[in-house]
């Protein structure tokens, strides 16, 4: 007879699997995934141009501060090529994903059509500040970076599903393909087929644009901004609405479902705009405008991954008297330098395991809640660079905050602590286990 609690699980897991099911998310998913290498770039270079050569740095001492603001154009171009255009790579990648999972004959077809509807959405003309002015103006057929970076990830996100479907949808119609016979190339023959299609979709996108504009007085982008990047941008930013969404990625891990394809899609794009914020007040000198952002998760309360578990090993190295643990611990510390922890979860086990579900799923809250108020209450540096989640914790800390060595000393605080979180849950669970051993023994003996 099933518990009610097996009847919980197995509904949470019928909603994981459905979730992951959902074409959508994986292709969100491998989007951002595709994605990292460029966003580790332009982390290397914000530090690199606004810590190391930047003008009124420690090498200014050195180098004259011109030939420094001089060579700050090289890495300003990498970011131009990374970061400023992180909208184009999504509505590119999700479209490509999608197009695949769909099995379209030529992919690069709907992602072509994807990026055009992309464009169609953009406004005519925007305003801007020239350089050396305090008044804006209005200026025409230019695309400002503010709509390509990630603060345009919301539209990008949209426009990659939605006019890729809809190129499928309109191409898979028959009457809708101009036939060709005859020798004539294959690619030929593709693009011929998909015209009308084409001509359908992104007179679609530029007709709603259109109409958005002439019915509210307001570009596309702006209403998504408006009704749906603001408010998730200041939930997820926003402490209580962060520590919900991380608790329910351990709860969920705890319950042995992968947490990437149901927590993150809703948790990461809007944290994505904040550190895009972040790194844009970083490089003009600006106040920083947020202390949650996507890395954070990792540098606070994933210390060698979900649970903070690199603190469950360290734990146990410092008291288990269990064989199978300290040996176990020695096999996935390489991983777990890494944040790679899948390993330890299974093996252990955190899964299903009662003694580790406070400090598994709790513990890392605590950790967020004191380095959120560290950051807030300037002890710390906040994020100013984006790091990947596999650098490993300390290095990560110190790459993430643009060189403050206080931040690395609060990484070392938060994995002491949960390393005392741990402790009195580790006694419990290897005292039941030594109990277990000695029914076992004394039944065999029996």
């Amino acid at each position: 007879m099933k518990s009610k609690g097996d009847a919980i699980i197995n509904k949470v897991n019928k909603i994981a699997q459905f979730m992951g099911k959902q074409i959508y998310f994986r292709a969100m998913r491998d989007a951002f995934a595709m994605a990292v290498p460029f966003l580790v770039l332009t982390g290397f270079v914000i530090l690199f141009n606004n810590v190391v050569i930047a003008p009124d740095g420690f090498l200014k001492h050195v180098i004259d501060p011109a030939i420094l603001t001089t060579a700050q154009t090289f890495g300003n171009k990498i970011i131009n090529g990374t970061m400023n255009i992180l909208s184009l790579l999504i509505v590119v990648l999700i479209s490509y994903s999608l197009s695949v999972t769909r099995k379209a004959k030529n992919p690069v077809i709907p992602v072509t059509v994807a990026v055009a509807c992309l464009f169609s959405l953009m406004p005519t003309s925007v305003n801007l500040i020239p350089t050396g002015m305090s008044e804006a103006v209005e200026v025409a057929n230019v695309v400002p970076y503010s709509l390509t970076n990630a603060g345009g990830m919301f539209l990008a996100i949209f426009t990659g599903i939605l006019a890729t479907e809809l190129f499928i949808k309109l191409s898979g119609v028959e009457k809708l393909q101009i036939k060709m016979n005859g020798n004539i190339p294959a690619a030929v023959i593709q693009t011929f087929n998909s015209l009308i299609a084409v001509i359908l979709t992104i007179s679609i996108f530029a007709l709603v644009s259109f109409l958005a504009v002439v019915i509210t007085g307001m570009e596309i982008n702006e209403i998504i901004v408006a009704v749906i990047q603001a408010p998730l941008v200041k939930l997820t930013t926003s402490l209580p609405g962060f520590l919900v969404l991380c608790m329910c990625t351990n709860l969920l891990f705890f319950f042995g479902i992968h947490a990437g394809g149901i927590v993150n899609p809703i948790l990461e794009p809007p944290l994505l705009v904040a550190m895009q914020q972040n790194v844009e007040a970083f490089a003009t000198h600006q106040v920083i405008p947020n202390i949650i952002v996507l890395p954070f998760r990792d540098l606070y309360g994933h210390l060698g991954g979900t649970g903070s578990t690199i603190a469950l090993l360290i734990a146990v190295f410092i008291l288990s008297k269990r064989k199978e643990h300290r040996e176990f611990g020695k096999m996935v510390i390489p991983t777990s330098i890494f944040n790679i922890n899948e390993p330890i979860i299974f093996g252990f086990p955190i899964l299903f395991n009662p003694f580790m579900l406070i400090p598994f799923v709790f513990g890392p809250m605590l950790l967020f809640v004191i380095a959120y108020f560290a950051t807030a209450w300037g002890l710390v540096s906040p994020i100013v660079a984006y790091v990947p989640w596999s650098v490993p914790p300390l290095i990560n800390g110190y790459m993430a905050s643009g060189g403050d060595i206080r931040n690395v000393i609060l990484q070392l605080l938060l994995i002491t602590l949960q390393v005392v979180i741990y402790i009195p849950f580790l006694k419990l669970y290897e005292r039941s286990l030594d109990i277990m051993d000695r029914e076992r023994d004394e039944s065999a003996a029996a």
